[in-house]
This record gives C-alpha cells, sequence and structure tokens, in this order.
C-alpha cells in the first residue's frame, strides 16, 4: 500500500487563502485516519517563462540566479502554511515546469508526476482542478479538492526580488551548501531544495556539495547527545535529494543508496578526526546526470576554501554571516569569492526566534528522556 500522496498545484493559486485552503485539505485528507499515508509530497508548477537564460547548448531555461528570491519564497510559503496541522506528517516539496526546456536538475516536467503514478508511488493525487488530461481518464485515485473561491488575486511571490540587481554572470554548475541537517525538518528542506536549484538546467558536468557536520562542531551543540550520527544524517540527506530530483538510479536491496555510491575517508587531514566523503551520482527522470558529495566538515568551512571551483553557496538567514566569513578565506588564497544566495527562515513569523529549530526537537527528546527517568527512578 502506498505511503504517499500528492497535491498537485498546476498552477500556482495567486490567492493566499486557497492556497492555504489547499494545503490544509490536503495535509487533513491525508492524515484521515482511514489512510496510512505518512508522507505529503506537494508539486507546483513554477509561474515563470523559460526565456530568461540560455544554456551552452543554445536551449533556454529560466536564470536560476535571478529566479532565486521569488522561487524560495514560493517554497518558503508552502512549507510554512503546512506548519502546525500534522507534525506526524512528512511534507515535501516538488518543483515543476510545463516546458522542457525550462527542465533539468531539480525542475521536473509534468510528465515525471504521470511516470511516477503509474508505477504507484502515490496513494492518492490531489488536486485544485480536473487532471485526466496529464494523468489519464484511467486514474482512479485522483481527487479534486473544492475550494471557496477568493475575489483577492496577487502575484505574492513577486513581493520578492526578480534578481535584476544581480551582475551579469555565468549560471552555476557548483552549488553548497553546509549544516547539521538533524531531524530533517522544512528549514533544512529549503535550503536543501534551493541549493539543488541554483544548479542550471543545461550544465555541463553538475555538482551538488553537501557539507555536514562532524564531530568537532557538534562540541558546542546544545543537547548535543541527542544529535543523530553522521550516517543517519547523511541517509536521511541523500534521500531528500534523491526525491526532489526524481532520481531515478537503481539502489541495492540492501540499502537506500545508489549502486555507484562511494565513501572516501582523508586521513591526510589536519583536522581533529579524519573527514568522510560519500560520492554518488544522481540522475533525473530527463536523464541529466547530478554529481552529489556528502563532506563530513570538521570547520566551518568545509569545502568550500578546500575547492577552487565551487561558486555557489546557499545559507539561511540565520547563518548568512558564514558566506561573507567563507569569502574572506577565499580572498586570501588569491580565489574568487562565491555568489551568496540567502534564503528567509521558515515558521512561525520568520523571526529567528520562531523558526524551525533542530535545536528545540532535541530538547524536547531531551525532556521526554528526563521524565523517563523519573518513572524508572
Amino acid at each position: 500500500m502506498a505511503t504517499r500522496n500528492l497535491l498537485f498545484l498546476r498552477s500556482l493559486p495567486t490567492s493566499n487563502t486557497e492556497l492555504h485552503a489547499a494545503i490544509t485539505q490536503a495535509v487533513l485528507f491525508s492524515s484521515s485516519s482511514i489512510t496510512s499515508i505518512k508522507h505529503l509530497d506537494i508539486a507546483v508548477t513554477l509561474p515563470f517563462t523559460s526565456s530568461e537564460a540560455t544554456g551552452s547548448n543554445g536551449a533556454s531555461s529560466i536564470s536560476r540566479r535571478r529566479s532565486f528570491a521569488q522561487v524560495s519564497a514560493i517554497v518558503n510559503r508552502i512549507y510554512s502554511l503546512t506548519e502546525g496541522i500534522n507534525e506526524e506528517l512528512d511534507v515535501n516539496v516538488i518543483l515543476l515546469h510545463e516546458d522542457y526546456n525550462a527542465c533539468g536538475g531539480v525542475i521536473r516536467h509534468w510528465s515525471d508526476l504521470r511516470r511516477a503514478s503509474e508505477v504507484g508511488q502515490w496513494g492518492n493525487i490531489l488536486s485544485t482542478e480536473d487532471v485526466d488530461d496529464l494523468f489519464g481518464p484511467n486514474c482512479k485515485n485522483a481527487v479534486v479538492l473544492q475550494l471557496e473561491p477568493d475575489s483577492v488575486h496577487e502575484r505574492w511571490w513577486e513581493a520578492s526580488s526578480d534578481g535584476s540587481e544581480l551582475p551579469s554572470r555565468e549560471e552555476h554548475t557548483i552549488s553548497c551548501v553546509g549544516g547539521t541537517f538533524d531531524y530533517l525538518h522544512a528549514g533544512h528542506k529549503l535550503l536543501l531544495t534551493m541549493t539543488a536549484y541554483m544548479i542550471f538546467s543545461h550544465a555541463s558536468s553538475p555538482r551538488l556539495i553537501v557539507g555536514l557536520t562532524g564531530a568537532e562542531l557538534l562540541k558546542n551543540k546544545k543537547h548535543r547527545q541527542y544529535v543523530t550520527s553522521w550516517e543517519t544524517r547523511c541517509d536521511a540527506t541523500v534521500d531528500f535529494l534523491r526525491m526532489i530530483v526524481g532520481d531515478t538510479t537503481t539502489t541495492t536491496a540492501s540499502s537506500s543508496q545508489p549502486n555507484d555510491t562511494e565513501m572516501d575517508v582523508d586521513t591526510s587531514s589536519d583536522l581533529p578526526t579524519s573527514s568522510r566523503i560519500l560520492r554518488l551520482q544522481l540522475t533525473s527522470p530527463a536523464g541529466t546526470p547530478i554529481a552529489l558529495e556528502v563532506h563530513e566538515i570538521q570547520d566551518v568551512f568545509g569545502p568550500t576554501i578546500t575547492m577552487e571551483d565551487v561558486t555557489c553557496l546557499v545559507v539561511s538567514e540565520e547563518s548568512k554571516g558564514g558566506g561573507q566569513a567563507v569569502n574572506d578565506k577565499r580572498r586570501e588564497k588569491g580565489w574568487s569569492e562565491l555568489e551568496v544566495f540567502t534564503v528567509g527562515l521558515v515558521g512561525g513569523d520568520g523571526s529567528v526566534e520562531g523558526k524551525l529549530s533542530s535545536t528545540e526537537m532535541r530538547r524536547r527528546r531531551a525532556e521526554r528522556g528526563n521524565i523517563l527517568k523519573g518513572f524508572v527512578s
């Protein structure tokens, strides 16, 4: 039995009320006691044309640099609207486009959904309009949500920058992010999604690099005894990236990782403990290969100051000062600076105080542990 549902937003609602209603209905439907749904995938069609940038092969595509702020706002809004409805339901946002030229990397085409549906990926396909032309009239698990029309419509994502102030430069082929990624939540998912988004559709040899904190950086973490292992965090990060890309790579029977996974251990490092690097390849439904590297990092810089060819770094609002520190180090080495992109905080009022937090999750786990100790003492 499928454990996932899909909410397909064929067109992004321009009414916040309608968007909220669609997401709420999808979450509540998936939370019904008569289902065994544990995951809700929300597939949203990006409201941009594919004529803003041109790839090396002459094909038009969406400029990832100039559209970053607006796409980030869309993904952030969707995750924020799911907050507080059902914390047990795992929600993931998938990015779509109707034009094949705009697809690639983390942007998937509508037809990918039909193929996934045909192999039973979703128990139910929820939408705000009829989707027979996409999924076919024989699709028996499609549910059209009933929304009250709203008279207020605005392209709310356009309140974010359209990127016109950015200097002219090539799109990125190597994108980097760093974090602990403990108890993977919506804030982490936004950060990882937008890091993958920065890889240009028509990039040659694209690479996605994740710096995942190791033991040395965890020493000062609050409730660090409740931080999950590096291997667990690595698996969760890779699984999420595979899902949003629509990775078609075959897996082994005993592992969720693809057959061509490689793990290196850097024993020559001067860092306090040796660092591991997991290397594997993701393959999008369009056949686009993406090299994924997960580095165990023991300082705040990680591969951004050991790999000169990295050009892009994605950070959160809370950690954007780290981007400046990285560029200071790169200047000292005579390297070009990274182009740094910042995602907003998810949850609450968008402030640091109201944001989603792995620290808070660990605090709650520690609190539950203390309560249990009281029962057995």
